[in-house]
């Protein structure tokens, strides 16, 4: 239904309800719940130190992905620290770079993502004073109300506009006095909605950033609601996927489908298809990412687990592991004697003696053609590979 005299979707007579096109979208749910039963699957092949992996992977790919949205960068090595002590409590580190901020920031995910209880006001705010504890109440310089909602109306979101004069009002959010019911009503719908999961979260995402509650940390708010749907309506037992990295990766299309679908001058029909295909596609990717990286961790842990009787120096150990390593980041599959030597600060003569007993062992084959002071291996990191 159009309305000309309305610009935010709050304004439109229908709102809270978002209506949507269930027939159009059915082919992208069977494909998430196909990539998540598939993971499912995999998973109940790992063994408790490759869930661990996982899930300390993709924690702090979604704590760092959720605020590198924002604007915010956080150092990876802190909150793999904080993420890594909350999953292992034997975990030790000969440097633990872990913070407050990435500890609290780490109890928000597992809170969100574990705890199956009812949302409620109450914890919504300890999530927000999750974001904000160690910040003495301010974002940058702008000081912020902390676990409270806001009690003024003039909330909007501005992006600059360099070199046109001023600013581009992107949203204005609905007035305080409307804030209890609409908070309500939105919690209820978490609680108790028999939604599909994928569309639940997508709507419940839009419904809490639409409605702008706190001076800041919405948007990582947000996603935190959406994580909590989906965790608890598909009875996810472990976080394995990173929908904040996925985001980020399209940050720009987010943003974009954001203004497109908050602004009933652009969404005319007041219609909701659009924002939940885009959600329900980034899940996906995803997924599919997710997938990757578990198929990656077994087969190292297959390949450690063939070669654990084979005895290896403490070089070939760390020349391993670094290069394995490499692996999961995309590195080409293929070293010389001089890498070696510069992974593990071996001589040429020792390096060569190393890479010849791990081609003696099946770990490594020579590269055809190439010979001399050219010469290359690979990894056979596949364990069914045959050298």
């Amino acid at each position: 239904m159009e309305n000309n005299t309305h610009k935010w979707i709050w304004e439109h007579e229908d709102y809270p309800h978002f209506p949507y096109d269930k027939e159009s979208i059915k082919e992208k749910l069977r494909r998430a719940e196909y990539l998540r039963g598939l993971l499912a699957g995999i998973l109940s092949f790992a063994n408790k130190k490759d869930l661990d992996q996982i899930e300390i992977a993709s924690l702090t790919d979604e704590i760092v992905g959720t605020s590198q949205i924002e604007g915010e960068y956080l150092r990876r090595e802190s909150v793999r620290d904080s993420v890594a002590k909350a999953i292992n409590k034997e975990y030790t580190s000969a440097e633990d770079m872990s913070t407050r901020h990435t500890d609290n920031l780490v109890e928000l995910m597992l809170d969100s993502h574990h705890n199956n209880q009812p949302l409620t006001v109450e914890r919504l705010h300890g999530w927000h004073n999750a974001l904000f504890a160690n910040t003495g109440g301010h974002e940058g310089i702008k000081k912020i109300n902390v676990a409270v909602f806001r009690e003024y109306d003039d909330m909007r979101v501005i992006e600059k506009s360099f070199g046109r004069g001023g600013n581009i009002v992107k949203y204005v959010a609905p007035p305080h006095r409307r804030m209890k019911k609409d908070i309500n009503t939105l919690i209820e719908y978490c609680n108790t909605s028999d939604e599909d999961p994928y569309i639940k979260s997508a709507l419940a995402h839009l419904w809490f950033v639409s409605t702008h509650p706190y001076d800041d940390g919405n948007g990582r708010m947000s996603r935190a609601i959406a994580d909590y749907i989906l965790s608890r309506d598909t009875k996810e037992e472990h976080k394995i996927y990173s929908m904040s990295t996925a985001i980020y990766a399209k940050r720009d299309e987010y943003y974009t489908i954001l203004d497109m679908t908050t602004n009933l001058h652009k969404n005319r029909h007041y219609d909701f298809t659009l924002w939940i295909e885009w959600n329900i596609d980034i899940l996906i990717s995803a997924l599919e990412v997710s997938h990757e990286r578990i198929g990656f961790i077994l087969k190292k842990t297959k390949f450690w687990d063939k070669y654990r009787e084979v005895k290896l120096t403490s070089e070939h150990i760390q020349f391993l592991d670094a290069f394995i390593d490499g692996l999961s980041k995309g590195k080409h599959n293929a070293f010389s004697n001089a890498d070696y030597r510069e992974i593990t600060g071996a001589i040429p003569m020792t390096a060569n003696r190393h890479i010849k007993k791990m081609l003696e062992y099946g770990l490594v084959k020579q590269v055809e053609g190439k010979g001399g002071r050219s010469v290359s291996y690979t990894l056979l990191f596949d364990v069914d590979e045959k050298g």
